[in-house]
C-alpha cells in the first residue's frame, strides 16, 4: 500500500511523489537549516515532501521540537 499524497514534492527540482505534508510554519525553518528551497503551491500553508527530503529534514524538525519542549518547561516551578 502506497503512502502517496497524490501530490509532487515541493522541493525545487524534485518531481517525486510526496509521502508527507507539513505546514510551512512548522517545516520552513527546518528546510532553511537543511539548505533546501521549496516551491509555494496553491495551498500556501502546506508543503509536500517525498521520502528522501522528509528524511533529510526530520533531524532538524526533531531538534526544533526538543528546543521548544525545553523552552516551555523552563518557567514551570517544581
Amino acid at each position: 500500500m502506497s503512502r502517496s499524497k497524490g501530490k509532487v514534492c515541493s522541493i525545487e527540482n524534485c518531481e517525486t511523489e510526496s509521502v508527507r505534508s507539513l505546514s510551512i510554519e512548522k517545516a520552513g525553518e527546518a528546510l532553511n537549516s537543511a539548505g533546501l528551497s521549496y516551491k509555494v503551491a496553491r495551498r500556501r500553508n502546506r508543503i509536500y515532501l517525498c521520502a528522501e527530503h522528509y528524511k533529510k529534514i526530520k533531524k532538524y524538525l526533531k531538534k526544533a521540537q526538543k528546543e521548544e519542549r525545553l523552552r516551555q518547561t523552563r518557567g514551570r516551578p517544581f
